[in-house]
């Protein structure tokens, strides 16, 4: 058999009507079901089978669109079969590296991809999916490297197609079973939330599959989402542990289950950059994530390389340092009329754009480079208020900012920014490096952006509440939040394990304790530095002068000065 015509015919003749209507009721094709309207052959799987077996050596790939687009569910899975038994032949250890074997390899992924939506029930995405799509996560491709691939199953995951959906989780096995789990803890937490059971099967399955070769990932991803997940998915995760600790698992206190989930598709994905460019520029709703997607995808080799020149003068990762460029550009300094993103306006063609955002870019660095120099010079017995620049501050002032701005943050803050807060005054305090900021998003559950976001917001916040309070102002506190201050003010020597009171009592609130302990033992082993605060019994000794020049220090680098 060498058409899609004759495996039509011969599948077709193989019709068996009883069987045919055992195979509807299991795979749910009534009205409403999920596989609602799929028609069966009656074709068992052994039976699909032979027929690859038979066809797919010397089967054209022109044939496969019209197996896919039939009718008959079996018809449509001996497509996909034929395509995986191909894969699998051009992915041996000899073929890995095969330029024309690569070639040929895209091209079945390419053609996968196209008809994907035609994988419509749970049997032809798991049968297929992660032999094809999986397989190829850990192979050289011409298409594109890892970011691409990771663009590409976001689509997927993102699509409101449940299938497609599905296919972004079930590809995970392969990875996962040859050591590495980043792509199912990637695609376990966007489903996390999913509200249909077919997903919270597919996720604890993965998740589960992930365990065998990685349990403690497993059991870190079980401490930060158990009160949460699916008890169709926490059951499906956990069914490989021993039975003690399935039943502590499944003992976890369960919180409401979020229904308004929504997905997110990314309209921005594989647009060539002129395409891509003119959608910033259109000034539109979408503007803000296009330029976001444009820094941290399109453009990242060419701001990587500026970053170079400057990285020894900056304390920052790149990382961090998009992030926070991209806030720049939205928000600009404090007290200017137009924001730089404003500028957008004056961009006549994309060869201008592409060189304002380059320039800006680099403008930026050298500013937050020149602003690091200034703390070397800066006379920390002074504030940097305009109204008052060259005033002295007793330490009696010292102590006041520093016991108002502490319970400020107590009384105003979520947990999430109050934690944000004491976690940037320990930092200070205690001169070691802290955790980096994508990981401490990822133990508090946020997105990298969304944390970053928080950050810069508490800069602003800060650096606005310390010019009031060196002015003589003070922040509006209830009586028991004054209460606070007043004791810090009066037991300053106790101030450190007090802050460290306060910030461990904000991570159980934020439930990611066990979390941040796992993160900063790992980045002790790994780095070989202490993550930016002692145990709670360790005794501090802390002076006047020392405590505020480094808070005084924290501060002025949140002033607005940081981006003149």
């Amino acid at each position: 058999m060498t058409t899609a015509l004759e495996i039509i015919e011969y599948m077709e003749s193989l019709q068996d009507e009883a069987q045919r209507q055992g195979l509807m009721r299991f795979f749910k094709t009534g009205e409403g079901d999920y596989g609602e309207g799929d028609e069966f052959l009656g074709l068992k799987v052994p039976q699909t089978r032979e027929v690859v077996r038979a066809a797919a050596k010397d089967f054209p790939l022109s044939e496969i669109p019209e197996l896919l687009m039939s009718r008959w569910h079996e018809v449509r899975l001996c497509g996909f079969l034929i395509l995986v038994d191909q894969f699998e032949r051009l992915a041996t250890k000899r073929q890995e590296h095969d330029e024309q074997a690569i070639g040929k390899r895209d091209e079945i992924v390419t053609l996968y991809l196209q008809y994907a939506e035609q994988a419509n029930n749970w049997d032809l995405v798991d049968l297929s999916v992660y032999k094809i799509l999986g397989h190829w996560l850990m192979l050289p491709s011409a298409l594109g490297d890892t970011d691409y691939k990771r663009q590409m199953l976001d689509e997927l995951a993102t699509s409101p197609c449940l299938w497609k959906q599905r296919m972004s989780i079930v590809c995970t096995w392969y990875p996962s079973h040859h050591d590495d789990p980043s792509w199912c803890l990637r695609y376990a937490e966007t489903h996390l939330h999913h509200p249909h059971d077919l997903m919270h099967k597919a996720v604890g399955w993965m998740l589960r599959e992930m365990g065998k070769n990685h349990i403690d990932l497993l059991r870190d991803f079980l401490r930060q989402y158990a009160h949460e997940m699916p008890r169709t998915m926490l059951r499906y995760a956990i069914e490989k542990l021993p039975e003690n600790e399935r039943k502590q698992w499944l003992a976890v206190p369960t919180d409401r289950f979020k229904s308004d989930y929504v997905i997110k598709t990314n309209p921005f994905a594989g647009i060539p950059l002129p395409d891509f460019i003119d959608k910033v520029l259109a000034h539109d709703n979408n503007s803000d994530e296009a330029m976001y997607y444009l820094l941290r995808q399109r453009l990242n080799h060419e701001l990587s390389e500026q970053y170079k020149v400057y990285h020894r003068q900056l304390p920052d990762s790149f990382e961090d340092i998009i992030e926070d460029f991209f806030l720049y550009l939205r928000e600009g300094n404090d007290g200017q009329n137009r924001t730089p993103y404003q500028s957008l306006q004056r961009i006549k063609n994309k060869d201008s754009f592409e060189t304002w955002l380059l320039n800006t870019f680099r403008n930026y660095l050298s500013s937050r480079a020149k602003a690091e120099e200034t703390y070397l010079s800066i006379d920390l017995d002074r504030h940097t208020s305009n109204d008052a620049s060259n005033s002295l501050i007793t330490d009696e002032q010292k102590l006041i900012v520093a016991s108002q701005l502490i319970a400020y943050a107590h009384q105003v803050f979520y947990p999430r920014g109050r934690f944000v807060f004491l976690r940037s005054l320990l930092t200070m305090l205690n001169k070691q490096k802290a955790l980096p900021d994508h990981e401490m998003a990822t133990a508090l559950g946020m997105t990298h952006l969304s944390y970053r976001v928080m950050v810069h917001r508490m800069k602003h916040n800060l650096s606005k509440f310390r010019q009031r309070l060196l002015c003589g102002e003070q922040l509006r506190l209830d009586e028991q939040h004054q209460q606070m201050a007043h004791q810090v003010y009066n037991d300053f020597t106790h101030l450190y394990p007090t802050l460290l009171t306060y910030y461990t009592q904000s991570i159980a609130t934020l439930k990611c304790a066990d979390a941040i302990s796992q993160l900063r033992q790992h980045y002790y082993e790994s780095t070989g530095c202490i993550a930016h605060e002692p145990e709670p019994s360790s005794a501090i000794a802390i002076t006047i002068a020392g405590f505020w020049e480094k808070l005084s220090r924290m501060l002025i680098y949140l002033n607005s000065n940081l981006y003149a």
